[in-house]
């Protein structure tokens, strides 16, 4: 217990010293960072770690990515950079067909666009607004919507857990529980725009009415980045992706609700404002 603790405060420490910079660079390089982590732990889970060649062509590929999808001058190559990603694997696959099948191709080449891809939707959501205030708002609440839907789902399903959500999937989870992590969002959203309301907007406001019933169908979208996370888990017979957070397990294993979550809000709110 010890051991988690003090991983978490280590990592709350970094996130917010990162919130109070607000530099578009260093939320790259920390989403650079936990892109390429998530996809080699991936790659290890799915017991493709032996092929070092395509492990390290994804993983350089996945620190890259939030790079390419975010500065001006990379984006307008980003096709391009894909296209020769895709490219090197088929040479790759070409290399190695004796051993290496072209499933594990996929599957590796997947996580490697998949991954960092979902955890730019993080800085999207961010940029979607130009105040920075704002902005680092945003970054708080697609983190809310995932960790404390998983959260609440977790206290709430343990002392009132009835009905299993997902019996052969997870095996813990509950209705009840999932309608509690949705509830715990719905008022955690409520205190989050509150606050920010009174005490530190200026001109605009964020929008209660968008927010709140937002925040509580991505918690549930959440929910599903969590299931699918323990498929795979389930079925390639591994407890943690990772150990690189002690007592929390992988970056997989701490942002697998967060990879669906940031898509659907970034999505969300190429349509619908949150500001008032």
């Amino acid at each position: 217990m010890a051991v988690r603790i003090i991983s978490a405060v280590v990592g709350i420490v970094i996130g917010v010293g990162a919130l109070i910079a607000d530099i578009s660079w260093l939320y790259m390089i920390m989403l650079a960072f936990f892109g390429a982590v998530g996809v080699w732990e991936l790659i290890r889970a799915v017991k493709c770690g032996q092929y070092k060649l395509m492990k390290w062509v994804c993983t350089v590929f996945a620190a890259a990515v939030p790079f390419v999808l975010n500065v001006p001058v990379l984006r307008k190559y980003a096709v391009t950079f894909y296209l020769a990603f895709v490219f090197c694997l088929l040479l790759i696959m070409l290399a190695k067909h004796e051993t290496l099948k072209f499933s594990d191709v996929a599957m590796c080449g997947c996580a490697a666009l998949a991954i960092p891809g979902a955890l730019s939707c993080i800085l999207f959501v961010r940029y979607s607004v130009e105040n920075s205030a704002m902005g680092v708002f945003l970054i708080i609440y697609t983190l809310f919507c995932a960790w404390f839907g998983d959260s609440g789902a977790y206290f709430v399903g343990t002392f009132f857990g009835k009905h299993k959500l997902c019996p052969k999937v997870s095996p813990k989870k509950t209705v009840e529980g999932l309608i509690g992590g949705i509830v715990t969002v719905g008022v955690v959203v409520f205190i989050q725009c509150l606050v920010y309301n009174l005490f530190i907007a200026s001109d605009s406001f964020m929008s209660y009415a968008v927010l709140i019933p937002v925040g509580m169908i991505a918690s549930a979208v959440g929910v599903l980045g969590d299931l699918t996370a323990s498929v795979i888990k389930r079925q390639y017979k591994v407890k943690d992706f990772g150990n690189i957070m002690p007592g929390h397990g992988g970056v997989l294993d701490r942002f697998d609700s967060v990879l669906f979550t940031a898509p659907f809000l970034f999505v969300i709110f190429s349509f619908i404002s949150p500001v008032v």
